[in-house]
């Protein structure tokens, strides 16, 4: 038997997935021909397979000094060094096997891939468009396009890169989902549910497409189909962090605690175990220590560490200049209480630029707070990246963020670390374990120094209390009872919170 037929042999078993045999067959190759590319290099992905990494890539690139014209190899060589977790490597593997086999759309398409995870999104755009000149009918390649052209905020060719994705693969559930996320970030809320309705009909196990429903369902304020999802969501993938915290925070919102201790423990043992995706804002109303909550802060925010850009920078020359970041720049809490803070900055000494990442209502108090800055750009629409580059260009020495892990915070921003100092305060008061904010403005009694250690900023406290008012808003005068419809003379109880920092412990 020659070796070439012993081989064809081995690579036939590893097709068929018996990797054991196919392994022991490559084996016996190479010990009658050490130099057998081919054989190191399947044997390599067998190995890798296995999971067995390390040894893998040295079998690979030992296949590669034999014969570095093999394309598959080059590419087999990236997958194995993106499971260790070394994506600047695995690029340059995939990039040289793109000039080795430039019309394979299959290796364009993992390099774009590739070029999203490391954020390069004009990079794995044009990789996305050599992968559809190779073919044109290639539904990861519009897929891997779509997700491109998103990250780079051209919403609309991205849908309708998506939509020809699907078009091109019915079958595949991954490129609805984008769909419908598309439609969602234009504002077209019905379409987007219609896209992901009509999608669980076709797959009502995909828990991703469960949670991305219920979360449309909870925008558009259908709390009880938000909550159906989420369940479903959670029942088909148990470990599903983000179902978890959402479900369990409508619970809450919904008044509805029929299962809510459950729900707790199972998302407090999650953050001791170190669950993925569990939201520290549904943690902060919940029965829990500072500690707990810094553990489950630490896990969320690890998400957003790639994007990180770690160079700092001196402070400016000059006035200080200090910026506000946040999505609440309207008729919002976060205006009401600190727009009086933004109006008294001392501009002999510093200067004053806000950067507003959320709506423009077009209120009074949206007029009053850009008013209040020497300098403000609204940021709606802008990615992260763009908006943390307009940070940095500002020379920005003080960065404050004043939303934290609440709804809609531009939170990557502060994980580019736009500015040298970066601050949390106001509207999230708990800590963000976070390696890229430096110092929390709290109070004695919700930051307490005894309590620093539990906290992964450098705390700042304040005299009093470390919620600001606006001495200068007028007061209303109060309505009578019978306008509101209340008694004369009866005794009323009221309840200014969200009801879901309600609990039973809280109402006991």
């Amino acid at each position: 038997m020659t070796i070439a037929t012993e081989f064809e042999r081995a690579f036939n078993l590893h097709q068929r997935g018996k990797l054991r045999e196919a392994f022991l067959r490559y084996e016996a190759i190479l010990a009658a021909q050490p130099e057998h590319a081919p054989a190191l290099h399947y044997s390599g992905v067998v190995l890798m397979q296995s999971g067995k990494h390390a040894v893998a890539i040295e079998r690979i690139r030992a296949s590669l000094k034999l014969d570095a014209g093999s394309a598959d190899a080059w590419s087999n060589l990236a997958h194995a060094l993106e499971a260790v977790d070394r994506p600047e490597a695995a690029l340059n593997a995939l990039k040289q096997a793109t000039q080795l086999a430039p019309r394979s759309p299959e290796i364009w398409c993992n390099l774009a891939a590739s070029e999203l995870a490391q954020h390069r999104y004009s990079d794995a755009e044009v990789s996305a468009r050599h992968a559809l000149t190779a073919d044109a009918r290639h539904a990861h390649a519009w897929y891997h396009l779509a997700l491109a052209l998103d990250a780079q905020g051209r919403v609309l060719e991205a849908l309708d890169a998506a939509s020809r994705a699907s078009a091109i693969a019915p079958g595949e559930a991954a490129p609805a989902g984008l769909r419908a996320q598309l439609h969602e970030r234009l504002g077209q809320f019905d379409l987007a549910r219609g896209v992901l309705e009509a999608a669980l009909v076709r797959w009502p196990t995909v828990a991703t497409l469960q949670n991305q429903l219920a979360s449309l369902t909870e925008h558009q304020g259908d709390l009880v189909a938000a909550a159906r999802a989420y369940a479903n969501a959670l029942r088909l993938q148990p470990d599903h962090g983000a179902a978890l915290s959402q479900l369990l925070f409508l619970r809450k919102r919904m008044g509805d605690w029929h299962d809510l201790v459950v729900l707790q423990n199972r998302f407090r043992k999650g953050v001791a175990d170190g669950q993925a995706l569990l939201t520290p804002f549904s943690f902060l109303s919940d029965p829990s220590t500072r500690r707990e909550q810094r553990a489950c802060a630490e896990r969320w925010s690890t998400a957003t560490l790639a994007g990180a850009a770690g160079a700092h920078r001196l402070l400016s020359e000059g006035r200080l200049r200090i910026g506000y970041l946040s999505s609440d720049f309207y008729d919002h809490p976060t205006s009401v209480l600190a727009a009086g803070v933004f109006e008294a900055h001392d501009r002999a000494k510093v200067e004053v630029f806000g950067y507003s990442a959320g709506p423009d209502d077009g209120s009074d108090w949206r007029a009053r707070v850009a008013a209040s800055f020497d300098r403000f750009f609204d940021a709606r629409g802008a990615t992260a990246a763009t908006l943390a580059e307009r940070i940095r260009a500002d020379g920005v020495d003080v960065l404050v963020d004043l939303k934290g892990h609440t709804d809609g915070a531009p939170f990557e921003v502060l994980a580019r670390r736009p500015a040298p100092i970066q601050v949390h305060w106001l509207g999230y008061p708990g800590t963000l374990g976070a390696r890229f904010v430096d110092y929390l403005i709290g109070d004695a009694v919700v930051t307490p120094l005894a309590e620093a250690l539990d906290y992964s900023e450098t705390l700042v406290l304040l005299p009093g209390s470390y919620q600001s008012n606006d001495r200068m808003r007028a007061d209303r005068a109060p309505p009578s009872r019978a306008e509101l419809g209340l008694p004369d003379h009866a005794i009323v109880f009221c309840c200014f919170n969200a009801t879901f920092k309600l609990n039973p412990g809280v109402i006991d």
